[in-house]
């Protein structure tokens, strides 16, 4: 190498590499990720760029809209923020299994960013001509192969229905046998006629729920995870099992009043198959097709379908932001904690309930969502008046603890800005885009001349000319975006003077006292008051502060005993 490649090389930075890797069912024999990863870092070796990232979807589909995939998001939203230069993936099929318009997706992504793309095995690099054409024809490939493997399962899934066998995960109260039939768990099918029976003899669902959990019976879903792990680890594979062990369920053990009603409600329980919650009938003869013994009678099954209607198919929405309104299904939260309040008992969300009546009067309050399906948990309870201004005092609090040079209060002044002037922080945001930008043209334009690709007199005056340009230009960015720096600091008295804070805060609307709650505050847990009567107190609440670490010692869920939850250590005893 001559003395001008190598400063050539020298001068030219380092390119930035992500590796995305994504299986959709990791099996204990599976060399997959280790062998995409394996190329991808090899192709990064021959590109001399260091990785600086590793992106990885376990057991999601890349083909389902619905499925998550926060490795995915995390390696965009990284693109997209410019701390990476290239984004590998062994094939376009581990990116995306969804089309043209995911491929668009991509697309847009390096026309914003300038990053590149590369797939290792489809032979495309967006550095390449025509590259577009490329991808859009091979992710069309990979949604296709997806579609018709979709078609096919489907098929055979109604071929099974037909012969009578079971294709979903164990149901309880029954044992799926090799063939695919099901037979019965007599501990869990004494149970269901337990229930069954209590509500045909007029028990409420509430009281059944209750009654349940009273016994210790773990939850339908606890159980089956209970029966699939000794399954895995009978057949030796132990991987599945421990993925499956430390994987954590949404709740906690506990039974509720709509797990009791669509438990009874199922066809299964009277031995015929369900699907799309009636009775599967054979698509020829047209008769109901069993799939196993019965646990209630059919015409006590009718019975209590005409009690408590049938099942209907719940459809989430979108996730929306916690500040604007509930998570789960976008509404417009109408509690100042909503999504913010957590149970210190269980971790369950707690909700808002405004129109609770109390001596006659309106009395808003926040308690514990579990206790209120009769779920395993003591519950809590309080007032939304006081939780409100208990926590708008803490705020306060916290504020009036940072120093005027602490990290978290210049985040917080600064997000504070940023809400309410957005359009500098869009400024903000363009003219440090606009910056990158420039200075990655200055190098790529040195390297260049270090190259040889300005001979000349003409072509040293091109270079000049250019480079002169360029450097002006981010000068003045550069000259703004100071300036934009050195604006005033937003005036936060109001944040920390307890009277002032009360004044500025009752006049805010909600969704404004909202915002500003989540500038600073992560989450926050309430627990049980230590005696019935007790005035509420702020000692009650665990609070999780924006900068901080998760508290990993309160919101434990309730896992199976009725007979005392497990004390989170260090949690207050109330």
């Amino acid at each position: 190498m001559s003395h001008r490649e190598v400063l050539a090389h020298a001068a030219r930075p380092r390119l930035r590499v992500i590796l995305y890797l994504r299986i959709s069912d990791l099996t204990d024999t599976s060399t997959s990720m280790a062998r995409q990863e394996k190329a991808g870092r090899s192709k990064a070796d021959g590109l001399d760029a260091r990785v600086t990232g590793t992106f990885k979807d376990v057991d999601k589909s890349g083909y389902h809209a619905y499925v998550e995939r926060p490795g995915w998001e995390a390696a965009l939203s990284t693109l997209g923020e410019r701390q990476a230069d290239v984004l590998i993936v062994w094939k376009v099929d581990r990116a995306t299994r969804q089309g043209i318009p995911q491929a668009s997706e991509i697309i847009r992504v390096v026309y914003e960013t300038g990053c590149r793309f590369i797939s290792l095995a489809d032979g495309i690099d967006s550095e390449h001509e025509g590259w577009e054409l490329q991808l859009t024809i091979a992710a069309h490939q990979a949604h296709r192969e997806s579609k018709n493997a979709a078609s096919r399962v489907a098929d055979l899934r109604a071929d099974e229905r037909d012969a009578g066998r079971w294709m979903g995960s164990r149901p309880y109260g029954f044992l799926v046998t090799p063939d695919r039939k099901l037979e019965l768990n007599e501990e869990e099918a004494e149970v269901i006629r337990s229930v069954a029976r209590k509500l045909l003899d007029g028990e409420s669902l509430r009281s059944v729920a209750a009654w349940v959990n009273a016994e210790g019976h773990d939850s339908p879903r606890w159980a089956s995870r209970k029966i699939r792990i000794a399954q895995l680890e009978a057949k030796g594979e132990l991987l599945k099992a421990q993925r499956l062990r430390s994987k954590p369920l949404q709740g906690p053990n506990s039974w509720s009043w709509p797990v009791v009603r669509n438990l009874v409600l199922s066809p299964l329980m009277t031995g015929y198959l369900p699907h799309k919650g009636e009775i599967h009938r054979h698509s020829r003869t047209g008769e109901m097709v069993r799939v196993g013994p019965e646990i209630i009678s059919l015409a006590d099954h009718t019975r209590l379908r005409g009690m408590f209607g049938t099942r209907v198919p719940v459809h989430w929405t979108r996730k929306a932001a916690p500040r604007s309104g509930y998570k789960a299904t976008g509404r417009a939260a109408t509690g100042l904690l909503s999504d913010f309040l957590h149970c210190g008992e269980c971790g369950a969300r707690m909700s808002y309930d405004a129109y609770w009546i109390r001596d006659g009067k309106p009395w808003p309050r926040y308690r514990c969502a579990r206790r209120q399906m009769s779920g395993r948990c003591p519950g809590t309870l309080m007032k939304g008046d006081h939780a409100d201004a208990l926590v708008g005092g803490a705020l306060v609090g916290h504020l009036n603890a940072l120093a005027d040079d602490s990290p978290a209060l210049l985040a917080f002044a600064e997000r504070w800005t940023d809400l309410r002037h957005p359009e500098r922080r869009a400024q903000r945001r363009e003219l440090q885009a606009r910056i990158q930008s420039e200075e990655a043209f200055l190098d790529r334009m040195e390297g260049e001349k270090l190259n040889g690709l300005f001979r000349g007199e003409r072509g040293e005056q091109r270079f000049r000319r250019r480079y002169d340009a360029c450097n002006e230009r981010l000068e003045q960015y550069e000259e703004e975006f100071a300036a934009l720096v050195r604006a005033p600091a937003p005036d936060l008295a109001f944040l920390r003077d307890a009277k002032l804070f009360e004044e500025a805060w009752k006049g805010r609307p909600l969704n404004e006292r909202r915002e500003i709650l989540g500038l600073a505050l992560n989450r926050t847990w309430l627990f049980k008051a230590r005696a019935s009567g007790v005035k509420p107190s702020v000692d009650r609440f665990r609070f999780w502060w924006a900068g901080e670490l998760e508290p990993t010692d309160v919101g434990v869920p309730l896992l199976c005993l009725p007979e005392g939850r497990p004390e989170p250590a260090g949690a207050p005893i109330t």
